[in-house]
Formats: C-alpha cells, structure tokens, sequence
C-alpha cells in the first residue's frame, strides 16, 4: 500500500494543487477565466501529468483516475455547478491519451536501452571468442606429429 502511495504521491500534489488551489485565483468578477481553466489549464495538467508519470513508469489505467477524483472535489468546492460534470470524463481521457503517449516513448526508450545493452552483450561475446581461438600447446610436445 505504501508503495502505491508514494508512487502517486508527487504526481497528485502537483495535480491537487492546480485543481484545488488555481481556481481560488478565477474565482470573483472575471468569470471568463472559468472557460480557460476548464479548458485549457485542467486538460493540460491532466495530459501532461499522465505523460510525465508514463514516461518514468509505463503505462498505468489506474492514473488517469486521479485527475478527474481531484475534479470532483474541485467542483464540489467552487462552483457547485454540476453542468460541468462532463469534464470528468474529458479529464480522464486526456489523461489516458497522456498515459499512451509516456508510455510509447518509454518503451522507445527502454528499446533503446536493450538494443545498447545486446550491442555491449555482442562486443563482450566476440572478444570472447577472439580469445577461445587461440591455441595452447603443451611444453615439450612436438605439433608437427
């Protein structure tokens, strides 16, 4: 349980806290930033955060889950406006997008990671083999018979 908990630990401060404290800052007369945030704002952290947390651990459907959680509470908090309840599914598929992006370059990455460790693997065998064709000859023995 631990684990998890500090898997998701950071990723989920970062997402607490555009959700729960950046509409503290839309809050008031200027209501038109209320579109941008929901818009903008929120899907970007939500892609940006499923990306940064695939890149570093691969794919994980259980992620995606967090940004839309957060959401809800926000919601709750806020705006009391249950319209906005759409959101929650628009977060959650952008935050899988981002999860599918990470993930393809993560695997690249760990492709290429593999494809230097096989090449360090090929020179170490063909030395290896420089080595297993030379011959030894025992003292005092003739090679000639």
């Amino acid at each position: 349980m631990w684990n998890l908990i500090k898997r998701y630990l950071g990723f989920g401060i970062v997402i607490a806290f555009i959700y729960l404290v950046m509409p503290i800052f839309f809050q008031g007369e200027n209501y038109r930033y209320d579109a941008i945030e929901y818009q903008f704002v929120f899907p970007a952290t939500a892609l940006l955060s499923g990306l940064a947390f695939s890149w570093k651990r691969g794919v994980d459907f259980t992620f995606p889950l967090i940004a839309p959680i957060i959401y809800i509470a926000s919601v709750l908090i806020y705006s009391h406006y249950y319209h906005w309840a759409i959101y929650v599914f628009i977060y959650l598929i952008v935050g899988m997008l981002g999860c599918f992006i990470g993930d393809m370059v993560y695997k690249n990455n760990l492709e290429e990671k593999e494809r230097k460790q096989r090449e360090k693997k090929l020179e170490n065998d063909s030395y290896e083999i420089k080595i297993s064709n030379i011959t030894v000859e025992k003292k005092g023995e003739n090679p000639e018979k």
